[in-house]
């Protein structure tokens, strides 16, 4: 008898099924997709996005203006909202436009005349005012540093001389 009890209490051990399984993962895995970025948040990852566009836009116009030493007049406008590149008054195609992500703010510090807002490079690839399309300036007058702010802090350096980075020129 004690036989017939033992094999009972081995058969009563209950589980979850394998259905019943696949569907609390699905639940978990469409839990996860909506609402994991609203509680975890982009982290500033648009941040970083914007800096690397950033940079590959100064690069480009830094060597557009290195390869056309005629024309003295490639470099960048900038904006509260948006980074443009500037190619001697010609029209830019709205997908070379950089937009500044709306919880983010872009400073651009340097001691060159009117940096703020704009900027050009000349023949060396040295960041100049745009008072260098009507006369030439030389390299070595002031490193551009470009800060965006938002969630973490991201830094471009233009050193005096040319060179691109990522971080603060300090």
């Amino acid at each position: 008898m004690r036989n017939i009890i033992a094999s009972k209490n081995v058969n009563n051990q209950q589980g979850f099924t394998l259905v019943e399984l696949i569907i609390v993962i699905v639940l978990v895995g469409i839990l996860a997709v909506t609402a994991g970025p609203r509680i975890f948040g982009s982290g500033g990852v648009d941040q970083v996005v914007t800096e690397r566009q950033l940079m590959s836009l100064l690069r480009l116009q830094q060597q557009q203006a290195m390869q056309d030493v005629v024309n003295r007049c490639y470099g960048v406008s900038f904006t509260s909202t948006q980074v443009a590149p500037y190619d001697c008054g010609q029209a830019v195609s709205a997908q070379r436009l950089i937009n500044v992500p709306n919880d983010n703010t872009l400073t651009v510090v340097s001691s060159i005349l009117g940096a703020t807002s704009e900027l050009r490079f000349n023949a060396l690839g040295c960041p100049v005012s745009v008072n260098h399309a009507t006369a030439a300036e030389n390299c070595g007058q002031s490193s551009v540093e470009i800060q965006i702010a938002g969630p973490n802090a991201r830094n471009l350096c233009i050193q005096s001389q040319g060179y691109i980075r990522v971080g603060s020129c300090s």
